[in-house]
C-alpha cells in the first residue's frame, strides 16, 4: 500500500505543473511521430531532413545542436538517410577534416513536398489552443528553457 505524501503547497504546484508539460509533451510527440511515420522516415531521420531543408548544408554537430530529438548513433541514422538518397556527406571546402551534410535532389524534393503538410499538420494539432494562448505558452515555456543565472 502507499503512504499518503503531502507536499508544500508550492511543491505539489510545480511537480503537477512537471507533469502536465511531460504528458502534453508526449501527446504533442505521439501525434507528430504517427504522422511522420507516413512519410517514410522516422522522426530522426525527418528532423535531420527538416534542419537541412530550412538552413542548407551544416556539420554534423550543428544539425545535432538544432534537434529536438537527441540520438546517440549519428552516424548510423545519417547512413539510414544517405542509402535513402536524402543527404550526401562532402568535405568542408575550408577544412578536410569536418564533414558537411547537405540535401541532395531527392531529398530538397522530399523536404518541398512534406514541410508545409508537416506543419499544417502542427498547426491542427496544437488548435486546442489560441494564438494568443499559444503565444502565451510560448512565453512561459521560454522562461524555463532559460537557463538560470
Amino acid at each position: 500500500m502507499g503512504k499518503d505524501v503531502t507536499y508544500k503547497p508550492k511543491t505539489s504546484l510545480a511537480l503537477k505543473t512537471l507533469y502536465s508539460i511531460g504528458l502534453a509533451n508526449n501527446t504533442i510527440s505521439d501525434s507528430t511521430h504517427s504522422y511522420i511515420k507516413t512519410t517514410g522516415l522516422n522522426p530522426t531521420q525527418y528532423a535531420i531532413v527538416d534542419i537541412l531543408g530550412h538552413n542548407g548544408p551544416m556539420k554534423i554537430s550543428e544539425i545535432y545542436n538544432k534537434m529536438l530529438i537527441k540520438s546517440g548513433n549519428k552516424t548510423m541514422i545519417l547512413d539510414s538517410i544517405e542509402k535513402k538518397g536524402f543527404i550526401r556527406r562532402v568535405f568542408s571546402k575550408s577544412d578536410r577534416r569536418e564533414i558537411i551534410i547537405e540535401l541532395t535532389s531527392a531529398g530538397q524534393k522530399f523536404f518541398t513536398q512534406n514541410y508545409k503538410a508537416y506543419g499544417e499538420f502542427v498547426e491542427k494539432t496544437l488548435s486546442v489552443l489560441t494564438q494568443a494562448e499559444q503565444k502565451e505558452l510560448l512565453a512561459l515555456l521560454g522562461k524555463i528553457n532559460t537557463p538560470a543565472e
